[in-house]
C-alpha cells in the first residue's frame, strides 16, 4: 500500500511542477517586454542569415567570375594551339610539297644527266671500238688525260721511273696515273712461294732452307710460256718483264709494253678482271719512258747493295732472251715453243669452282720434288760426307 502511495504521490508532483511550469511559460509569452526580446532576437537573426548570404554568395561570384576567366583563358590557349596545328600542317604540307617538286626536278636532273652520261658513254664506245677496229686513228679524247695525286708537289722519281711506289698515293710526292698508254702493269700477277716467303726468314729460318732461286726461276718460265701467248693475241709485244723483288709494292709485278696504242687498249678491255690461277687479273696503264732508268742496272751485274729490297726494277730474265730484240712474226704456222696452241687452264672468266686433281705441271713438280728429295739423299749418306763430319 505504501509503495502504491508513494508512486501516485510521485505521480502527482510532476503533475504540479508541470502545470507551474505551463503557467509561468503562458505569463512570460503574456509579456510584452518577451515577445520584443524575442522578435529582435529573430530579426538579428535574420540579418545575421542574410550577411552570411550575402557574403557567401559574393564568394560565389567571385569563383565564378574566376573560373569564368579560366575557361575564357583556356578556350583562347585551345584556340591558340589549334591556330598553331594548323599552320604547322599547312607549313609541313608545303614544306612537303616543295621537297616533293624539288626531288621530282632533282630525279628530272638526275635522269637527264644519266640519260646524257649514257650518251657519252655510248658515244665513247662508239669511238673506242673504232679506234680498236682501225677506222679511226686516234684514241677518244676523254682517254687522252693523266690523273695527278698532288698536282702541287714535285714528281716522285720512283713512281716516274717505275710506275710503282712504296708509299702508294699516300706519298708526298706528285703521281701520274695516264688515261691511256702502250704500257700495261698488272701488279703482283705473278706470285711464287720462293717470292712471297722469302723476307719472312727473318722469323723462321727453315721456312726457305731447301728452297732454291732456279725453281722459282722454272716457276716463271711456266708462267712466262702461259701468258705471253694469251697477250700476244691483240698484237705485237715490244716488252716483257716481270718483277722479282721482294717489296710488295714490287713483287710479282708484270709490264707488257705493245707496239701500238689500240693494241694495249684492246688488252685492257679484254683482260682487266679476267681471272687467272684462281686469282683475279688488274690491269692499269703506264708510263715507261726508258727501260734503263726503270731496270736496275747494277741487278744485271749482282752488284746491287739492296738486293731484292732495291726500288727499282729486280726482272727475271726472259727465256731464250725474248724481248731483248724482238721480232714479231704474225705467220700462224710459225710455231712457238713459248706459245700455247691450246686455251690454258688457268684463263677464265671467273675463278675455277673446281681445281683439277692432276696436270703435267703437277707432275713435273712431283717428279722433280722426287728427284730433289733423292738427290739430297745420297748426299746425306755419301760416305765422302761421312768422312768431312
Amino acid at each position: 500500500m505504501h509503495k502504491e502511495w508513494r508512486k501516485i504521490a510521485k505521480r502527482e508532483r510532476r503533475r504540479r511542477i508541470r502545470t507551474l511550469a505551463a503557467k509561468q511559460e503562458e505569463q512570460l509569452y503574456n509579456d510584452e517586454n518577451f515577445i520584443k526580446e524575442q522578435e529582435l532576437i529573430e530579426k538579428l537573426m535574420i540579418e545575421q542569415i542574410e550577411k552570411s548570404n550575402k557574403e557567401e554568395n559574393e564568394k560565389w561570384v567571385l569563383a565564378e567570375r574566376v573560373s569564368l576567366i579560366q575557361w575564357l583563358k583556356l578556350q583562347r590557349e585551345k584556340e591558340r594551339m589549334l591556330q598553331q596545328h594548323l599552320e604547322e600542317e599547312a607549313r609541313r604540307k608545303l614544306e612537303w610539297e616543295l621537297e616533293q617538286q624539288k626531288k621530282k626536278i632533282d630525279e628530272e636532273k638526275i635522269k637527264a644527266a644519266q640519260e646524257e652520261l649514257k650518251k657519252k658513254q655510248e658515244i665513247f664506245m662508239e669511238n673506242l671500238d673504232k679506234f680498236l677496229s682501225g677506222d679511226a686513228d686516234e684514241p677518244p679524247s676523254e682517254l687522252k688525260v693523266i690523273r695527278e695525286t698532288r698536282p702541287s708537289a714535285e714528281l716522285c722519281p720512283f713512281f716516274f721511273k717505275t710506275a710503282c711506289c712504296r708509299f702508294g698515293d699516300q706519298c708526298s710526292r706528285n703521281h701520274q696515273y695516264p688515261g691511256i698508254s702502250k704500257v700495261l702493269l698488272a701488279t703482283n700477277f705473278y706470285t711464287h712461294f720462293g717470292l712471297s716467303n722469302a723476307n719472312s726468314n727473318e722469323y723462321d729460318t727453315d721456312i726457305m732452307l731447301e728452297y732454291e732461286d732456279s725453281e722459282t726461276y722454272t716457276e716463271f718460265q711456266d708462267f712466262f710460256h702461259d701468258v705471253i701467248g694469251e697477250f700476244e693475241k691483240f698484237g705485237k709485244i715490244t716488252q716483257f718483264k716481270v718483277c722479282n723483288n721482294h717489296e710488295k709494292h714490287l713483287r710479282g709485278n708484270t709490264y707488257i709494253e705493245f707496239s701500238e696504242l689500240r693494241c694495249a687498249v684492246a688488252a685492257y678491255r679484254a683482260l682487266h678482271t679476267r681471272w687467272y690461277g684462281g686469282r683475279q687479273l688488274s690491269l692499269q696503264f703506264c708510263l715507261i719512258k726508258s727501260w734503263k732508268n726503270a731496270i736496275c742496272g747494277l741487278q744485271i751485274q749482282r752488284r746491287c747493295p739492296k738486293g731484292r729490297a732495291c726500288n727499282f726494277l729486280h726482272v727475271f730474265r726472259n727465256p731464250d732472251n725474248l724481248f731483248s730484240v724482238y721480232t714479231y712474226e704474225p705467220n700462224p704456222d710459225n710455231d712457238r715453243s713459248y706459245r700455247s696452241s691450246t686455251r690454258s687452264w688457268r684463263w677464265s672468266e671467273s675463278p675455277e669452282p673446281d681445281i683439277p686433281k692432276r696436270s703435267s705441271e703437277t707432275d713435273r713438280k712431283r717428279k722433280r720434288s722426287s728427284k730433289d728429295d733423292e738427290h739430297r739423299s745420297r748426299r746425306r749418306h755419301s760416305p765422302r760426307r761421312s768422312e768431312r763430319r
